[in-house]
């Protein structure tokens, strides 16, 4: 399959897709199309706010799949996998942080802020250009600026 092909035919899957995600209050987080073993695979990662449950993924595999299949969407045989993008995935975009306000975070950095180059704090506030982590050390909140953000990721607690 050409580029350009694959592009729209991922545009016309989210077409399907998304509405439905929307009224079950959920959003694709990650939607990869391609050929594994031989055959097609569209895998979504779908989540909400408070997360998402493997009872959620089975319903919404179930809908979208009958959905995709009436819309025509694909028309090659392929495997149709919903699933939660999992608690320790590195963050994509600004949903991502939206999401895990209130959470414990890692995130690390292009550059030394506060003596140091990786933080782990819970994520207090999401700012237009920044984010609020309070560290819960002596330094307190500290403002991360996204553009000094390598990576950050969700930690989990125990």
């Amino acid at each position: 399959m050409g580029l350009l092909f694959c592009l729209l035919m991922i545009e016309k899957i989210k077409s399907v897709i998304e509405p439905v995600l929307k009224e079950e209050g959920c959003e694709v987080v990650e939607l990869v199309f391609r050929r594994e073993a031989g055959r097609q695979v569209l895998r979504l990662l779908v989540d909400r706010d408070g997360g998402i449950k493997l009872g959620d993924c089975v319903r919404l595999n179930q809908i979208l799949s009958r959905m995709l299949d009436e819309s025509d969407a694909i028309t090659e045989r392929y495997i149709l996998e919903v699933d939660s993008p999992g608690v320790d995935r590195w963050f994509c975009g600004r949903r991502d942080y939206e999401r895990a306000v209130g959470r414990m975070v890692r995130v690390t950095l292009s550059e030394t802020i506060s003596e140091k180059k990786e933080h782990i704090g819970r994520l207090q506030e999401i700012l237009e250009d920044s984010i609020k982590v309070d560290t819960g050390k002596k330094k307190g909140i500290i403002e991360v600026p996204f553009d000094k953000i390598v990576r950050a990721r969700q930690e989990v607690e125990f």
